[in-house]
């Protein structure tokens, strides 16, 4: 799963730990509990950030995302033979939010080339200091301009982008659920050799910054190989 470095260092060392992180049986996903057909290469999991369970470094957010980056699907196949759980298929709204979403991330993607770096690290500095205590009314209202501006929503695509994700993010938007549901991450390849280097950054630089630059960077080299090769020969991996 995509965590930030410092929380992945914690997890590496101390895995023992980490089945306490989140509580078993409690969290949904619209409206039935989480279960192993949730877990798959490039999904995310929401969960509440304010349970017992999490540090207080991780409950500063409302919500903790959890992006899962590689999946055994021979173990995922063995476990849910021996749990006996049913197939389900998407909802009519989750296929159209999906769907919305896709159509949304295409536009962003094809508008900033050339400036794709400038456009996150600007879009990520204006919502930064967005008061993420207000109402969901003030909330929204904060947002509308920059993502309006910045990335040239239209604002029905504003409004289909805060329908999701706020309702993913439990009515608590906070900016990085906005910033990945408009821009589509990097694909799992990309990921994978971003997390190498994120664990190599210094206190000047913070994760979010790093992230935002190379999410940029993703935008502009549309060739996988290219991409990569890039970040190998920038921080010899």
């Amino acid at each position: 799963m995509s965590v930030p470095p410092r929380y992945r260092r914690t997890l590496n060392h101390t895995k023992w730990k980490a089945l306490h992180f989140i509580a078993r049986g409690v969290y949904l996903n619209r409206g039935r509990p989480y279960c192993l057909q949730d877990i798959s290469q490039g999904a995310e999991l929401h969960f509440c950030a304010d349970g017992p369970h999490l540090p207080q470094s991780l409950r500063q957010q409302p919500c903790l995302t959890l992006r899962v980056t590689d999946v055994d699907n021979t173990a995922k196949g063995a476990l849910l033979t021996q749990s006996g759980e049913t197939l389900h298929r998407l909802s009519e709204e989750e296929i159209h939010d999906r769907n919305a979403l896709k159509e949304i991330q295409g536009t962003v993607h094809d508008g900033p080339r050339g400036r794709a770096v400038r456009t996150l690290i600007n879009l990520r500095r204006d919502l930064k200091n967005l008061d993420l205590k207000a109402d969901s009314i003030q909330q929204k209202e904060h947002f509308r301009r920059p993502l309006m501006e910045l990335l040239c929503l239209t604002p029905q695509d504003f409004e289909a982008v805060w329908r999701i994700v706020s309702r993913r993010a439990f009515g608590r938007v906070n900016t990085a659920d906005v910033m990945r549901a408009v821009t589509r991450e990097m694909g799992e390849n990309r990921k994978a050799i971003f997390l190498k280097e994120a664990g190599k950054i210094t206190k000047t630089v913070s994760y979010a910054e790093f992230e935002d630059y190379y999410e940029g960077l993703s935008i502009e080299i549309p060739d996988d190989e290219e991409y990569i090769n890039n970040m190998r020969a920038t921080w010899s991996i």
